[in-house]
């Protein structure tokens, strides 16, 4: 990333080693993302590590008091604020796949209020090779 006030460059390394982020508590959204469902998984939660093709990652973490995976972006402090990345950040979403330990599922409808506007830029594969694709998973 660069400064806009001084030009000055600063390395962001990807740590995929939780350890590493730890230490040296620097990264982007993917290492924390990584690292908070690791912690939650620890601790015993259900989690799922969620991928957002526009380039964004987060976790979704089975909620037993709401019966339901809420959404929760440790780099935003967010707690089940799904709108955020299309509402807030104004992000043009296609595709959100949520990895969990023993399933992958699309996502994408609960972030979005526009779905049928998102399917058009759906492009790189038709729905059902991306159902296929994730029941093979």
């Amino acid at each position: 990333a660069q400064c806009e006030m001084c030009g000055l460059q600063t390395r962001f390394p990807r740590y995929n080693d939780p350890g590493k982020l730890l230490e040296w508590r620097t990264g982007r959204c993917g290492e924390w993302a990584n690292c908070f469902t690791l912690v939650a998984r620890a601790l015993g939660y259900e989690a799922r590590h969620v991928h957002d093709w526009t380039d964004h990652v987060w976790t979704e973490v089975y909620c037993d008091s709401l019966q339901r995976w809420a959404h929760v972006d440790s780099c935003e402090q967010a707690f089940d604020t799904p709108m955020v990345y299309e509402q807030g950040w104004g992000k043009k979403l296609t595709y959100c796949l949520a990895f969990a330990r023993d399933h992958v599922v699309d996502v994408t409808q609960r972030y979005t209020r526009k779905f049928d506007e998102l399917l058009t830029r759906r492009t790189q594969f038709s729905e059902q090779e991306l159902r296929r694709a994730m029941l093979s998973i």
